[in-house]
């Protein structure tokens, strides 16, 4: 091809990717359009297409390597969190029970309310709970306080009731004495 028709083709790719960019994200598509305008400046300027292809390749790579420095530098962890992430630590209250077999349970944490998620076992409203990651769109946490007692968690085995010892025979139940009996062959008033 002639040089003429390659300033055209730098040109274009310069152009779709820099538009392609303004509508993506993550500042992938812009090195490629900064390594097009080079290469077209070096077809405009009548340089040889090695030349165009060695600027078009380097460009891009110098304004990866730029951009992926700045981008880095962006997401340092000194930087205050964002969005939910900023309530990673806090404690907040259980307004609606979590429970993850019904997918349900909501906490309101400073002035806003979210739904939670826990990896233990359900979660009571009103228990004070610590924020301890964000997953998705949901704040995963787990019990700031002891748990209530009783507790058990998710997927350890319920353990056994006490049986009530049963009444001896000389004792009077609860039954008997609400309908005025005793257990001797004394009759009561009702059965006169």
């Amino acid at each position: 091809m002639d040089n003429e028709l390659w300033r055209w083709v730098w040109v274009a790719v310069a152009m779709v990717m820099g538009i392609g960019e303004i509508f993506t994200a993550g500042f992938f598509l812009l090195p490629f359009a900064f390594g097009g305008m080079l290469a077209a400046a070096a077809a405009w300027l009548d340089l040889p297409g090695a030349v165009q292809w060695v600027l078009f390749f380097g460009g891009t790579g110098v304004a990866m390597l730029v951009l992926r420095r700045f981008m880095g530098h962006q997401d340092s962890p000194d930087d205050l969190p964002v969005g939910a992430y900023r309530y990673v630590g806090m404690e907040a209250r259980v307004i609606e029970d979590i429970d993850i077999v019904e997918n349900t349970g909501r906490v309101r944490v400073e002035s806003d309310e979210w739904r939670a998620v826990t990896d233990s076992g359900p979660v009571k409203e009103g228990s004070l709970v610590r924020v301890t990651a964000v997953r998705g769109t949901k704040l995963l946490v787990e019990f700031a306080e002891s748990p209530p007692p009783g507790y058990v968690p998710h997927g350890a085995p319920p353990e056994p009731a006490s049986v009530a010892e049963p009444a001896s025979e000389g004792d009077v139940s609860d039954v008997d004495a609400a309908e005025g009996t005793q257990d001797d062959d004394t009759p009561s008033p009702r059965s006169e």
